[in-house]
């Protein structure tokens, strides 16, 4: 693989030698990875252990459409070629009783580090890296003791933990990668910090949370409380509708202390008449009073997809355009929409392009998107993912004289290699539209290139 990455002499020798240096690790590494999930089960006690590791290698041409990234030092680096690696070891031990529900509770420790230049958006450099915890808490659910409400249908936990509505639109996401902790692209932390507490209920088909979350301090130690209510239909609950209201508590970040934010939803709403169509749609409202931190914001987004399960290669084809509004200078209060706490779980969701929604500070903020993904399934363990963008200004900003900030294009492949193993590839360009030049200050189209590899066991 070494060598027939030699035909790509763009990316450069850095990025290629730490592609080789990767490859060769994660080899040696799942080799020596060896141990069963459940470690012990008796008398309604379960300890079971889970291991994840990840590698990748990215390298950006033109940063920031050419104007590139200032180093501590001072230097503007035009390209980027980085490494990211880590490892995740995690238990978690369950305690079944005979009348009061199961006792449960789990941790997940992260070692991970990033070499060479850093990422292309600066959130970490070279030779960064850390331990911490991902994940601890304990918790309980009722069992069969509210039978007629049904099995488990009350799950109450407190300590580090994830915690996802939706889509992950606003709330996926409890920690940012970033600065010490290595990993940006990566992103193998998503857990809430200390403090989190969640209330689960589940009374089919309904489903509710009340909740109190607080985000890393690289997501600005964001202290939330909230609730939300979904009603679960379909093919094992996939579809929903759903309604969500939290309030920003504390931040480090003025703009979002005080913060009031509502949510409507429905995802993965199928059409008895169309079958293999599945419709989508969110609004959020962001409303903030509060003095020098007045906001008046709104995103929405609406995608519709169509599965064509009886053609070869079950190719899956979708639309979605979503807007986040921007800031009107003219009042005195805001209107940029905050992306909060986004998640990412799968190519294509909540960051939007693998250069735009990785680096650019046009993601889910003051932008227009249309968006058309195809993906198709040449084997079964190989996906093909082609995604495309289009971006403009929601409000042209101060010295932008066009809205377009510009076109972008990923081509991604997913190979389940073993059981254990998955094997990642994408390559994308961002075309620059003269707004998105203005604005970053460059003059250059920008282009990506990413190899991962994720074991789990």
């Amino acid at each position: 693989m070494c060598n027939a990455l030699r035909v790509a002499p763009r990316i450069g020798a850095r990025f290629l030698k730490s592609v080789c240096l990767a490859g060769t690790a994660l080899l040696a590494l799942t080799a020596a990875a060896h141990a069963d999930v459940t470690l012990y089960e008796q008398n309604g006690v379960t300890l079971e252990g889970g291991f994840t590791a990840g590698l990748g290698a990215i390298g950006v041409k033109n940063a920031n459409l050419g104007a590139g990234v200032v180093t501590p030092s001072g230097e503007v680096q035009k390209d980027r070629n980085w490494v990211e690696g880590y490892i995740a070891p995690s238990l978690k031990l369950t305690y079944a009783t005979e009348s009061a529900g199961t006792l449960y509770g789990g941790v997940r420790a992260v070692s991970s580090g990033t070499g060479g230049d850093g990422d292309a958006g600066g959130f970490t450099q070279g030779r960064q890296g850390r331990t911490d915890l991902d994940n601890l808490y304990v918790g309980w659910k009722s069992g069969d003791l509210l039978s007629s409400l049904g099995k488990d249908a009350v799950d109450l936990s407190y300590g580090r933990q994830n915690f996802v509505i939706g889509d992950s639109f606003i709330i996926g996401d409890g920690t940012l990668d970033s600065q010490r902790q290595g990993t940006y692209w990566l992103g193998p932390r998503r857990g809430w910090n200390t403090g989190t507490a969640v209330a689960k209920f589940d009374i089919a088909p309904v489903h509710a949370d009340l909740f109190r979350l607080k985000s890393d301090k690289n997501s600005n130690t964001d202290v939330i409380y909230g609730g939300n209510l979904e009603w679960r239909f379909g093919a094992e609950g996939k579809s929903s509708v759903g309604a969500s209201y939290m309030r920003i508590d504390e931040s480090k970040l003025a703009t979002r202390k005080g913060m009031d934010i509502y949510n409507l939803r429905a995802l993965g709403v199928t059409v008895p008449s169309v079958p293999g169509l599945t419709l989508s749609a969110e609004y959020v409202k962001q409303h903030n009073s509060r003095a020098g931190a007045a906001l008046d914001a709104s995103a929405w987004y609406g995608e519709a997809g169509y599965s064509f399960a009886d053609v070869a290669w079950t190719p899956r084809a979708s639309y979605r355009y979503s807007q986040f509004s921007g800031d009107n200078p003219g009042t005195v209060k805001s209107e940029a929409f905050d992306p909060l706490h986004m998640g990412f779980p799968r190519w294509g969701s909540w960051l939007q392009g693998e250069i735009n929604g990785q680096y650019f500070p046009t993601s889910n903020s003051n932008v227009k998107v249309h968006n058309v993904q195809f993906a198709v399934q040449p084997a079964e363990t190989v996906t093909l993912t082609a995604l495309f963008y289009d971006f403009r200004f929601d409000r042209k900003p101060a010295g932008v004289t066009s809205g377009h900030v510009g076109n972008e294009i990923n081509l991604a492949v997913d190979w389940a290699a073993t059981p254990n193993l998955l094997v990642s590839a994408a390559v994308g360009r961002f075309f620059a539209g003269d707004g998105g030049k203005q604005f970053l200050r460059g003059t250059k189209d920008s282009s990506v290139f990413e190899l991962a590899a994720i074991f789990t066991y």
